[in-house]
């Protein structure tokens, strides 16, 4: 087998272990391809088999230990076992939304939560930094760097640690909690604030990339989005290699919508399901360039055209503000390829109010599970997807929770303050009363 880059664009090819730009002379983002033409009906099975005897983690090996390398044969199966680089990524239980999660979203539907966010950094970007890294150094990187609102510098500077190379994160200042700063700081990397927006941040990166004197982890680098299509397989497989009727991803730089759909068609094209589920992107009202974007070709044309979208769509040359500050992002880096997945999908760019994407959160919550205002953004676009009809009544979703809420305790205590009630003495009685007991 053999894994290569092909531009999204114009189809140029590159190899896979020598690029360092990652952008192709027209302008086009790359994806990451393997040679499959060999597989037979016969090897699907056999691979199914090995994937679900890996989910014992009975040997110290990373296709055991690891949710994403359990994969490895769709994932790069041309990297040898023993040069990845690993930390224990995508090994989370998967959630069915509580009773007052499904009646808040409506449609009777079967919701399932991967919260990711349960990695070793606390979020999604682990999924596709694991594999990232293991390409990296295999290429013989000994440094790299990234833009970030702070989820992609906590992998970057985890996963550079553990590749034994340095890290440099490009952070806006004031626009990261103080979780996310201390991450970075923790594993030996290069902080780096600038007083800017994350996509003035991103701008940096890139002309430091055009310049070739850094070595990108953003997911300009196509070999992130390998490692995110997990998601998908990792739901199929809890399905019992079924295909759900939707995924339902909160969009910000846009690698994880762009994997999701990536790795549904892969799925399908190699017979492991027999078709794929309909891809629902949200963000938030304060930066959504490709929301506004789809709606005015979906509204105007009848159905969803690529090219007609691609001609519409504008970058948002200011955000405004939100708690769901790592989807922060005016102009997507990745904007293609989820345009690509979400027209293939038949699928919708939604928006989540501020208000909405907040109590989403909060209701999660009563049903324990704490979410990151993110996968708030993407409950509340689901919400909204059941109230068009865009997500059939009755169906199987699967919601990508892309951090911990803990990252984020700033949400509750803002919006749930009506849920404190405080003490005017010490007295016993009078704690009683406030409890009702």
């Amino acid at each position: 087998m053999e894994s290569r880059l092909r531009c999204i664009r114009c189809g140029g090819e590159k190899p896979l272990l020598t690029e360092r730009k990652f952008v192709c002379a027209c302008g086009g983002l790359y994806d990451v391809v393997h040679d499959f033409s060999w597989l037979t009906p016969r090897v699907v099975d056999v691979w199914k088999n090995n994937f679900d005897n890996r989910c014992k983690p009975e040997h110290n090996l990373p296709q055991c230990n690891s949710g994403v390398w359990r994969f490895h044969e769709l994932i790069m199966p041309d990297i040898p076992r023993m040069d990845i680089v690993s930390l224990g990524e995508g090994l989370f239980p998967i959630w069915e939304a509580g009773q007052n999660l499904r009646n808040w979203v409506g449609g009777d539907l079967k919701i399932y939560i991967l919260p990711e966010g349960l990695g070793p950094t606390g979020s999604f970007k682990d999924m596709g930094g694991t594999v990232a890294f293991t390409v990296a150094k295999k290429a013989g990187i000994k440094a790299v760097a990234c833009a970030s609102t702070g989820d992609t510098s906590a992998m970057a500077a985890a996963y550079a640690a553990a590749a034994g190379m340095t890290c440099a994160v490009v952070l806006p200042k004031g626009k990261v909690t103080d979780v996310q700063m201390a991450q970075p700081i923790a594993h030996g990397a290069k902080v780096i604030l600038i007083p800017g927006s994350f996509d003035e941040c991103m701008r940096v990166v890139r002309e430091l990339v055009d310049a070739e004197r850094v070595f990108p982890v953003n997911s300009i680098n196509p070999t992130r989005i390998e490692g995110h299509q997990a998601s998908v397989f990792l739901a199929c497989q809890f399905l019992g290699w079924r295909m759900p009727d939707a995924f339902v991803v909160p969009v910000g730089n846009g690698s994880n919508s762009s994997s999701v759909g990536k790795g549904m068609r892969l799925l399908r094209d190699l017979g492991f399901v027999d078709c794929t589920a309909k891809l629902i992107g949200v963000q938030s009202e304060a930066a959504n360039p490709l929301a506004r974007s789809w709606e005015s070709v979906h509204v105007n044309y009848g159905a969803t055209r690529l090219e007609k979208w691609k001609e519409i769509y504008v970058p948002q040359s200011e955000v405004g503000e939100t708690t769901a500050t790592a989807a922060l992002i005016g102009r997507p880096v990745s904007y293609e390829k989820v345009m690509r997945e979400i027209v293939h999908s038949d699928g919708a760019i939604l928006t989540a109010s501020e208000q909405v994407l907040n109590e989403a959160v909060l209701v999660a919550g009563q049903d324990g599970h704490f979410v990151c205002p993110q996968t708030g953004t993407a409950l509340a676009g689901l919400k909204k997807a059941v109230g068009f009809g865009f997500v059939k009544r009755g169906g199987t979703v699967f919601v990508v929770s892309t951090a911990t809420g803990l990252k984020f305790p700033n949400v509750p205590v803002k919006f749930g303050g009506n849920r404190v009630q405080e003490a005017g003495t010490c007295n016993t009685g009078e704690v009683a009363d406030l409890i009702g007991v």
